[in-house]
């Protein structure tokens, strides 16, 4: 009676082994380049203007568009870290959507991937993106901006301090609608997709259909993770134009760091846009991290 019990033990605990194992072997993230995934400090090509040759009547919900999952998270070694570009770098790559997480920390905005600061605040990254507008006026820039772990010592509210910053580097470089834009109305400016409560600064995120499935316990759970970004990769190909889509490619846990699950995922996104590489189709926004710039450019493509 008991034989059935013991042996799932057992192979529970040889499942847990074998993860350890392929843990340790790939306990250090390198420095690598691959047509689908990427964590050296550059990307190998750059398509800085490829948002110019979209139609100004497209609407923004009826594009394949390249992101960037906790686009500034580059410190906090192997566990944390989800991207090796630049945040100037991603955008010269062909990114166009950031994911930007910050702490509301004495007033300020300090950005963070959960208890780990990134040592940037969000006023660099506003700036940053503001400079690549102003060399590339023809494109456009979708921000997640949301808050992250605990606040301390405040005297505003969040939605006040993200006001205040934006305010601080030029209204005028903000889209603040909860309409989706099209492309000629977001030329030039940023999007903001508000993740935060308050009044209305952007498109609210949670109006997007969007996959974000970040647990990945183990390298045994990829084949969920994968299942659950081709689902809304599919769902975006055929679904309503006017409905963003959103699909984050990353996830991490313990004994799956993001570079491992980005290494095994970004292939099969890569494998599975080259299905259709004979004809357009709208992806919506694929969030990813460490992507290869063949990746981005599939993407691009897309369109």
């Amino acid at each position: 009676l008991h034989k059935p019990n013991r042996q799932t033990r057992s192979s529970g605990t040889s499942q847990l082994l074998i993860a350890l194992q392929v843990t340790l072997l790939v306990s250090s993230m390198g420095s690598y380049q691959s047509k689908e995934y990427d964590t050296t400090d550059q990307p190998a090509c750059v398509w800085p203007d490829w948002m110019s040759h979209i139609p100004d009547s497209c609407s923004l919900a009826s594009l394949s568009i390249p992101g960037s999952h906790s686009s500034m998270s580059f410190y906090g070694r192997d566990l944390i870290q989800c991207q090796s570009w630049a945040l100037y770098h991603q955008y010269e790559a062909g990114i166009r959507f950031v994911d930007i997480r910050c702490r509301h920390f004495y007033n300020g905005l300090h950005i963070h991937h959960d208890v780990n600061y990134q040592y940037a605040e969000i006023t660099h990254v506003l700036k940053e993106s503001i400079r690549f507008l102003q060399e590339n006026p023809r494109e456009a820039i979708l921000m997640r901006i949301r808050e992250e772990y605990q606040p301390v010592g405040n005297t505003q509210t969040f939605d006040e301090a993200v006001a205040g910053a934006l305010k601080d580097v030029g209204s005028s470089w903000f889209w603040k609608d909860a309409r989706i834009p099209t492309m000629g109305e977001a030329r030039g400016k940023i999007v903001i997709l508000q993740d935060f409560k308050g009044p209305v600064m952007g498109v609210h995120y949670d109006g997007l259909n969007i996959a974000d499935q970040w647990s990945v316990p183990t390298l045994y759970y990829v084949e969920e993770k994968w299942t659950n970004v081709l689902t809304n990769l599919e769902a975006a190909r055929v679904g309503d134009c006017g409905t963003m889509y959103l699909t984050y490619s990353s996830g991490a846990g313990f004994l799956a760091y993001p570079y491992s699950v980005a290494y095994r995922v970004n292939p099969r996104v890569c494998t599975h846009l080259e299905r259709f590489d004979m004809e357009p189709n709208r992806w919506g926004i694929i969030a990813m991290d460490f992507p290869g710039v063949e990746l981005v450019h599939k993407i691009i493509c897309s369109n």
